[in-house]
């Protein structure tokens, strides 16, 4: 593969380690002693699910979200240890079972400090895309190379020659920071020239045919989608929507889509460019759709979980997200999003049922960050929150440089760098200072304009990042789990609570507050009510792999941040 690191070799390794003999797929145990290893394990994704979402539609859901609260096992409290909550970090720490500060991806974007500039979480020079086409020489460049570890797949192929992985999600991030490094079907929505969906040479040279033939059916449908509300509402639409804080329609803060305002209907343009066409649909639930049909086809065109070797499933869905920053979490838009999501993932565990088998496979499903509720819709309920506009973020930017200039006597130069600053090397040409004092000054200088400025909670430079460790606690022990020294900014900036920035209207993500740090964790399958609460601590995604290779029992479970669950 195109990693360049000691990873190259870890499927093999971690066969060892495991006391695996990777090359004969056949189970040595004896399975009339134990209950039957599950056939196909699923890792499900839902971007910028938030539990009380779950809670407060319970009553309407009739497919995949009914089945797994009623008969799974939800973990209570369960929440990201880590400062920086976005979808890169949170799929690759669901994925791998480790924190970002040991699987490396810290954030969708990543200040490369060898380099001196920012890079996406999957981005590979050397990557190709792969579409209907083949290998497009000019377009891609992803690949799992940023991840610093083994993804559960992987470590599943290691232990399990033949088994196969499938990884599919509207974002590429998401679909690869799940896989890994593994050998398999790891798929993404093309939203910039409709091409459905794309690989990377990463992966493989050709799409598979099951894919080859989706492709070529979707235009269609796209083009006379219309996305209406689909809620299970009844005789009594608005009262349902007000039981489940989903009403009104029409709410200050959201976004507008173009013509449609911020209201149901939304049709697809009739007049929209093809190249259009696959970003229209990704702003909207179609693509939970696509990727769940995909999902589907996959189970039957991989023949998952038809023989001993167990398989992996991993499946992201983004709607939720893309929604949600227009909308905010408790949007009406946001509610049928989700009641269309229970449908799909119900369709799919009914296919699991079918084609392998009622008690042959687990599932487990978490959320890769929560979110920031409109702060306009926190207000009206009493709540703080602050929407900081464009002109008050520069002001305070003039502040900072005017501070700095007096204190060096001449202008520091800072670049914007994923997290906070980084200090331009044109700095140096006028100020006879190390890097070190100016990343120190920008620190204290940003603490001090807290007064003026209430929305900056915190700010440090990368000497005082440097020190934090195991031992450090609450907001400094939030931003070392999510941290690597070489993939950080030369200062770290923290927004208060409540606080969105830069954005005139929808919301966001990416803080170390417990709104964008709670996530909803369940599994179902056999074996899973067996699985409680860690001792001293709230469960995290991080847990969900080292939990689900106990229960394909591969032991022991090592090299983990997170533990099994399993009790």
């Amino acid at each position: 593969m195109l990693r360049t690191t000691l990873l190259a070799s870890l499927p093999v390794a971690l066969g060892v380690a495991l006391g695996a003999q990777t090359s004969t797929p056949a189970l040595q145990e004896d399975e009339s002693a134990a209950p039957a290893r599950p056939r196909v394990v699923v890792m499900l994704s839902v971007d910028q699910l938030i539990p009380e979402q779950l809670e407060r539609l319970r009553s309407g859901f009739t497919g995949g979200f009914a089945r797994l609260l009623s008969e799974g096992t939800s973990l209570e409290g369960a929440e990201l240890p880590y400062a920086h909550t976005e979808t890169g970090p949170g799929h690759a720490t669901f994925g791998t079972g480790c924190l970002p500060r040991t699987h490396g991806v810290t954030g969708n974007t990543i200040w490369s400090r060898v380099d001196g500039h920012a890079i996406y979480c999957v981005e590979d020079a050397d990557a190709r895309e792969v579409s209907m086409e083949g290998v497009d020489f000019e377009r891609g460049q992803r690949s799992p190379r940023n991840l610093r570890v083994a993804s559960f797949a992987e470590r599943v192929q290691a232990r399990f020659a033949g088994s196969k992985v499938c990884s599919i999600s509207a974002k590429d991030r998401a679909a690869i920071g799940m896989a890994g490094d593994a050998r398999g079907t790891v798929l993404w929505w093309d939203k910039s020239r409709s091409a459905g969906f794309v690989s990377s040479t990463a992966y493989m040279d050709e799409l598979p045919g099951f894919v080859r033939l989706w492709n070529q059916d979707w235009t269609g449908r796209g083009r006379a989608f219309v996305w209406t509300d689909t809620s299970p509402v009844g005789d009594d639409p608005e009262g349902a929507h007000e039981r489940w804080g989903s009403a009104p329609d029409e709410r200050a803060g959201e976004r507008p889509r173009g013509a449609s305002g911020v209201t149901f209907p939304y049709p697809t343009p009739a007049d929209m460019a093809e190249t259009s066409l696959g970003g229209h649909l990704y702003d909207t639930p179609a693509t939970d759709g696509y990727v769940a049909e995909l999902g589907i086809a996959a189970i039957d065109a991989l023949q998952l979980g038809r023989d001993d070797a167990p398989d992996v499933l991993c499946l992201s869905f983004s709607a939720c997200d893309v929604v949600g920053h227009s909308n905010g979490p408790y949007s009406r838009e946001v509610t049928d999003t989700l009641f269309r999501l229970d449908r799909h993932l119900g369709r799919i565990f009914d296919e699991l049922d079918d084609k392998v088998g009622e008690g042959r496979w687990v599932a487990a499903l978490t959320a890769d960050h929560g979110v920031l509720p409109l702060p306009e819709w926190l207000l009206a309920r009493g709540e703080d929150a602050l929407r900081v506009g464009r002109e008050d973020s520069t002001e305070m930017r003039r502040a900072l440089f005017a501070r700095l200039e007096e204190r060096f006597g001449a202008r520091v130069w800072l670049r914007s760098a994923p997290g906070g600053f980084a200090v331009d090397d044109r700095t140096f040409e006028r100020i006879d200072a190390t890097r070190a004092e100016v990343r120190v000054a920008v620190a204290e200088e940003l603490r001090a304009l807290r007064g003026e400025f209430p929305w900056i909670q915190a700010a440090y430079a990368y000497e005082e990042l440097a020190l934090f460790g195991p031992g450090s606690e609450g907001l400094e022990g939030l931003i070392w789990n999510g941290l690597d020294l070489a993939r950080c900014p030369d200062v770290e900036v923290i927004d208060a609570p409540g606080v969105l920035i830069g954005r005139d209207n929808g919301t966001s993500h990416g803080s170390p507050h417990p709104y964008d740090r709670e996530v909803p964790l369940l599994f179902l399958g056999p074996g899973t009510e067996r699985i409680a609460a860690p001792e001293g601590r709230p469960a995290g995604s991080h847990d969900a792999a080292p939990t689900l290779i106990d229960l394909l029992g591969i032991d022991p479970a090592q090299g983990f941040d997170g533990e099994s669950l399993l009790r």
